[in-house]
């Protein structure tokens, strides 16, 4: 039995034939999505589940390679604040600032490419200790004016495991991804954010960066 957090919330699945009716979903604090298995027809309300809806829950289950077998559901209890003051320090490092970026037309540009550092540390003498949902640790992206652009983690697969993650105290503990950068995509010069999520603490750091034309 596992317990997952995150954001209840529905679609409507099967669109267009008999079995047209809500699909439930669990936007974890990471962003990633998963479906939960409904103890229901197909064109059928959960009522457990829809009950919750549009609220911060705590699913008690298993998780399937259909998704997550729910056993019960409740109300999402924040952490209480003494046990939130000892939290894990984060740092995010970037390999460019000011990034520049050669937006020239023409076929024979070579590809540009730029990484993101984030640096985890324990400030204590014992072993931090946390899980994540998949194998997936950590995720990058890159916003302009609040609208993403890039995120390292889409594309990507990762095995539906729960993976336990140790932090020794100590040293800095670095995780690192690489953006190749789509020209197309930047669409002006100016500021942009970079944010990296160390998901097994749901930790985020986010820092400014600029970004220039070549000429």
């Amino acid at each position: 039995m596992e317990k997952f957090n995150g954001y209840l919330f529905s679609k409507l699945g099967a669109i267009g034939s008999k079995s047209e009716g809500p699909a439930y979903f669990l936007q974890q604090f990471d962003y990633k999505e998963l479906p939960i298995i409904k103890h229901a027809a197909l064109w059928q309300k959960d009522p457990a589940l829809h009950k919750m809806l549009n609220s911060k829950v705590t699913i008690e289950g298993d998780m399937t390679f259909s998704g997550i077998q729910y056993k019960s559901i409740a109300p999402f209890k924040p952490i209480r604040i003494k046990a939130a003051l000892k939290l894990l320090k984060v740092e995010l490092k970037l390999e460019h600032d000011p990034l520049w970026v050669d937006k020239q037309p023409g076929p024979k540009r070579l590809a540009q490419c730029t990484s993101f550092t984030l640096r985890v540390k324990w400030p204590y003498r014992s072993i931090w200790q946390g899980q994540c949902p998949t194998t997936q640790l950590f995720d990058f992206s890159v916003e302009h004016k609040g609208k993403p652009i890039w995120t390292w983690s889409a594309g990507q697969l990762f095995v539906l495991v729960q993976t336990p993650v140790q932090i020794p105290g100590g040293g800095w503990h670095e995780f690192s991804g690489t953006w190749k950068i789509d020209r197309e995509t930047i669409p002006a010069e100016g500021v942009y954010q970079a944010k990296a999520v160390f998901i097994a603490s749901g930790q985020e750091v986010a820092k400014d960066f600029k970004i220039k034309y070549a000429q």
